[in-house]
């Protein structure tokens, strides 16, 4: 179909347009480029239609060459938000609105094109209404074409690298509230956090209370259906859910979204891809990925090509997204079967540790309470401490002395968070333990956070669920230089001493290392030995080294009762009895 190049709105097409609107009481849309020629027709239902992208001109610089014409069947010509994101995005040289009631057109708007204070085709204006067979519509040609023209001053700066993003959310039942805010809006505040750190900005929140989760769509169809909308209006290119989605519901709001679609557990296993530096990191990132992807092959959308970039296909294991299940459980088998000769290794520096009767202690916490500044503070270290969420991944370890001068060794692991996911604690098992093996640990709580009771339930969860909650625990409430209620810091420890601190300024360290000195197990043995004459060395060192107890010299050499440091025992082990 072709009309007139010279009219801005052909008026049969209109007029046709305005017609079939009243007959099926749907939305129709017709793109037509300057030549006159109809390229594209969409048709939709009551409300809306979809605004596919369409081929013109590829110079990003200049307008697409393309305008679209639509109806509302509501006769309302006004250009919705929807509409003016779809001109902008697409580079529409106009987005044309036809109020059709009755099959008769009533009013008709458009909006156009402008270059910002840039240069950029950014802005737009509204312009109407219209009548039907109003000519003065045609003289927006000449604002179309002024608006084409390139500037000199004009630079065209490409998108940001950022995606963005609607945070989706979902409460089924409701809890008490803090601050004002119910679980559901604290956990999409904290997504909003990982959304952040994995570098996504965040446009929406929105959280859909209904009694049970749609297991096609998660939050409904008739709620996707509204999320498709508000994605159109503010130009979103990726959705994150803050719960698990099954590989079937993420096809399914894919399709009706038309963007990408992660969860939750996809977004701290991009960051945690983002984030691993060592060997053993990179190994674990991708054990973890490959088991949580494997059983969600079947049923991905757009997701199911991961080659694209972006949120959610970070990490050694992308390629392999591309084969086979056989291929991804063959690649799992390799990964086990590597990080159990990187837990042998583990397990051997733990046993040189105990030979050499160094405590240890391990640092837990939520994830940015402030470990590795504390670490920092105690050790005189520069690891890594950053303002956002996982900071740290891989595993520090720090030596550092009490009062005494007694060495202790400090382990920094990785923070936990609310809903961590299954396969990141299988495939972190050998960090975590360190936990475990650890003499004692220090949970490090943000006691400036207004979920600090929260996160402190959630890190004893985890804890517990490692095996780690037998240990003596000291709690540093972290960050009490930023606490403007003390009153509310109604937090127990139930295995140990609370100190209250701030790993930034130093306040408190002093009064906790004097608690660690309590905790930790005695440095000295006693033990009893027989030193041969010929062996001479032997008591200076214990001298050297501890403390004789008693002496008793007989014929062929001497017994010694010594306190001695443990760590110093292995040289003369073999003269114990």
């Amino acid at each position: 179909m072709q009309g007139s190049r010279d009219e801005f709105l052909p008026s049969g097409l209109a007029a046709k347009m305005a017609e079939l609107t009243g007959k099926i009481n749907r939305e129709i849309a017709v793109y037509i480029n300057r030549k006159g020629n109809v390229i594209d027709v969409s048709v939709g239902d009551s409300s809306t239609v979809s605004l596919p992208e369409v081929e013109g001109r590829r110079d990003l610089a200049h307008l697409l060459g393309i305008r679209c014409i639509h109806t509302h069947p509501n006769g309302e010509g006004i250009v919705s938000l929807v509409d003016i994101n779809s001109l902008v995005k697409l580079r529409l040289d106009a987005m044309v609105a036809i109020g059709a009631k009755d099959g008769q057109i009533t009013e008709v708007y458009a909006a156009l094109p402008m270059r910002d204070e840039k240069g950029n085709l950014g802005k737009s204006v509204v312009y109407g209404p219209f009548g039907g067979d109003d000519r003065r519509i045609n003289y927006l040609w000449d604002i179309i074409f002024e608006a084409d023209k390139l500037k000199s001053t004009a630079v065209y700066l490409n998108e940001s690298d950022s995606e963005r993003a609607i945070l989706v959310g979902l409460e089924t039942s409701s809890k008490a509230l803090v601050e004002g805010k119910s679980e559901g809006e604290r956990s999409l505040d904290e997504l909003e956090e990982l959304a952040y750190t994995a570098g996504a900005v965040v446009l929406e929140k929105i959280i859909q209370k209904r009694p049970v989760k749609d297991p096609a769509f998660f939050i409904g169809r008739g709620k996707v259906e509204e999320l498709s909308l508000i994605r159109q209006a503010v130009d979103a290119n990726l959705i994150i859910f803050d719960d698990e989605l099954s590989g079937a519901q993420v096809r399914n709001i894919e399709e009706v979204t038309g963007v990408k679609v992660i969860d939750r557990t996809t977004l701290i296993l991009d960051i945690f891809a983002k984030r691993a530096r060592s060997r053993e990191g990179k190994l674990q990132v991708e054990l973890a990925q490959l088991k949580y992807r494997v059983s969600r092959l079947i049923g991905l959308g757009t997701q199911l090509s991961r080659l694209g970039g972006g949120i959610g296909t970070r990490g050694p294991g992308e390629k392999k997204l591309e084969v086979d299940r056989r291929h991804i459980k063959k690649r799992i088998g390799f990964l086990e079967s590597q990080l159990r000769d990187v837990e042998k290794r583990r397990n051997s520096l733990r046993e040189s540790r105990s030979r050499n009767a160094i405590p240890t202690i391990a640092l837990v916490g939520y994830t940015n309470a402030g470990k590795s500044t504390l670490m920092n503070r105690l050790c005189e270290s520069d690891v890594l401490a950053e303002n956002k969420l996982f900071a740290t991944l891989d595993p520090t370890t720090r030596s550092f002395s009490l009062a005494e001068g007694r060495e202790v060794l400090l382990i920094d692991t990785v923070g936990f968070i609310r809903k961590l996911p299954h396969e990141l604690v299988e495939a972190f098992k050998s960090t975590l333990e360190e936990a475990v093996f650890a003499d004692m640990l220090i949970h490090v709580v943000d006691a400036s956070s207004e979920e600090a009771e929260e996160q402190v339930k959630v890190v004893n969860s985890i804890l517990e669920s490692l095996g780690a909650a037998s240990k003596p625990v000291i709690m540093a409430l972290n960050k009490i230089d930023a606490v403007k209620d003390r009153s509310r810091l109604a937090i127990l420890n139930p295995k140990g001493k609370i100190f209250e601190i701030s790993a930034a300024t130093g306040q408190g360290i002093d009064d906790m290392l004097e608690g660690i000195r309590e905790i930790l197990p005695e440095d000295e043995k006693e033990i009893r030995l027989f030193i041969p004459y010929s062996d001479g060395w032997v008591i200076p060192y214990i001298y050297q080294n501890g403390k004789v107890r008693e002496q008793i010299h007989g014929e062929s050499g001497t017994e010694v009762k010594a306190l001695i440091k443990k760590r110093k025992i292995e040289p003369i082990k073999e003269y114990i009895y």
